[in-house]
This record gives structure tokens, sequence and C-alpha cells, in this order.
């Protein structure tokens, strides 16, 4: 994980790595073109398979701002998840859904890293 924080920072790209079981969610930050370039570059990656991309949008400001790369155990997001929503399926959730939960986690839960 640290030396994707390093490449990050480099990039001004900010986000969270949720991860365990088999499942990857992560969350990305920064400049239309940098993003971007990461995310082609994950396509790329031949570690990666099944990749979706389940949530796109501009926003005027980071939430991420204070993390280079966070990370976060799946199964820690998912006993919060189901606590407050016990009827969650992260396979048919939409991707506005996943990001409000993680955003919600760390708010509660985590100092950045």
């Amino acid at each position: 994980m640290e030396k994707f924080r390093k490449t990050n920072q480099a990039n001004e790209i900010t986000g969270v790595l949720c991860s365990g079981e088999g499942v990857f969610l992560q969350v990305l930050e920064g400049e239309r073109s940098a993003v971007n370039k990461l995310y082609v570059d994950i396509c790329k990656d031949q570690r990666h398979t099944d990749i979706e991309l389940l949530h796109f949008e501009e926003v005027t400001e980071r939430v991420f701002y204070a993390w280079s790369m966070d990370h976060i155990p799946v199964s820690t997001l998912y006993a919060m998840i189901k606590i407050q929503n016990p009827e969650f399926d992260p396979y048919l959730s939409s991707g506005k859904i996943a990001l409000n939960c993680v955003i919600d986690y760390l708010r509660l839960n985590d100092e950045p890293k």
C-alpha cells in the first residue's frame, strides 16, 4: 500500500481501497486525466479481473482529501453496513450507495493515512 500511496500523492490522487473475501472496491479522486490514467493502468494490470466501474461523477470538493490511499477490510465495512441496513447486498447496490457506505464508515471510524 505504501508504494501506491506515494504514487497517488505524486499524482494528487486520493481515495480508499476496500478489500477482502475476494472483493475489491476502490474509490479514486483527483484531476480527471490522472484518475482516468490510473483506472486504465488498473484495467491493464493482469492481477485484476472482472473490473466494473460502479460510479463516476465530477466533484467540486474532495471527500478523501486526507487519504492518499486508505485501506478498509471489507469484513469491517460489511459489519457496519449490515447493522444499519441488514438487506444490503454489495452486488446489487448502486455505486452511489457503495460510495456513501465508504464515506460513512470513514467519517465514523478512521483516521487519515
